[in-house]
């Protein structure tokens, strides 16, 4: 039995935290490259986005497992009309922050910057090219995309990802 706690040994003070930082660092590097690779989203309500086919989860799903998700689809007209956030949706999109998955919204009009969502959303999208440059005025830029509504479905994906990519390096 050694006289020193295994924690104070020169195993414990500099080879046991270098393995952690070695392991997630690995980890990090998996799941930025699922999500390359294979990307998971999930949609509250109806979407603009010719995202139907790629959409692997539903609301449902994301009290489960927001932690995998690489993004959550939201509209205002999935989360309740008025100036409030219908309680299901709530509890959707706190999971989804609890988890630190990105909340993408899609912007249709100017007018839906005075919702409630909009100040909850991470990031804004919008297939209107007239309303970008207020919307990029209300988030900023590096919160805001306008994504073409003629590409396809992957390329609109690939469009909110890059948009979200500061989070996958960071998960």
């Amino acid at each position: 039995m050694p006289d020193k706690p295994l924690e104070t040994t020169w195993l414990g003070t500099r080879v046991k935290p270098a393995v952690r930082r070695g392991r997630r660092g690995a980890r990090r590097l998996l799941r930025t490259a699922r999500s390359r690779i294979r990307p998971r989203i999930a949609a509250l309500g109806p979407n603009p986005l010719a995202l139907g086919s790629l959409v692997v989860a539903a609301p449902q799903d994301v009290a489960g497992g927001a932690a995998r998700l690489d993004a959550l689809v939201v509209t205002t007209e999935s989360c309740g009309q008025g100036e409030s956030i219908a309680a299901d949706a709530l509890e959707v999109l706190i999971e989804a922050e609890r988890a630190s998955v990105p909340i993408v919204l899609v912007v249709t009009a100017t007018h839906q910057l005075g919702h409630p969502l909009a100040a909850v959303a991470s990031h804004l999208v919008t297939l209107n090219p007239e309303c970008a440059a207020e919307i990029r005025e209300f988030a900023g830029a590096e919160r805001t995309a306008l994504i073409g509504s003629d590409e396809s479905a992957a390329a609109q994906l690939r469009n909110v990802l890059d948009l979200t990519q500061a989070r996958l390096g960071s998960r």
